[in-house]
């Protein structure tokens, strides 16, 4: 199962980036946030799925991981091609700090 998670974030990634370098307006900065987006969305859900975790913790996880990444993603789509003064990679990063949080929540629940 973890298997399908990574090929399918490498397959969202090549598609991404392929539709980066067709498509004249999408800007570079927004493609290659969105590449980063999806990576790290799909480096958490084959992590979940690389620890020991309940069967339900899992289902949640990674449906709470596949929105937040929906999520993240068409933030980059809209995102300013700038990093001074960007909330929209700031809310990205709060967004990615919340993954990390419930990824360790569910690691120290799994020991209890």
């Amino acid at each position: 199962m973890k298997n399908i998670f990574l090929v399918g974030g490498i397959l969202a990634i090549l598609f991404n980036s392929l539709i980066g370098l067709i498509v004249t307006k999408y800007p570079p900065f927004n493609w290659l946030l969105a590449d980063v987006s999806i990576f790290i969305t799909a480096g958490l859900i084959y992590a979940l799925y690389t620890k020991y975790l309940d069967n339900a913790f899992k289902s949640v996880f990674t449906f709470l991981f596949l929105i937040s990444g929906l999520v993240r993603y068409l933030l980059c789509l809209f995102a300013k091609s700038e990093i001074e003064n960007n909330w929209l990679i700031i809310i990205l990063a709060g967004l990615f700090v919340l993954e990390a949080l419930i990824f360790v929540f569910g690691l120290a629940l799994r020991n209890k």
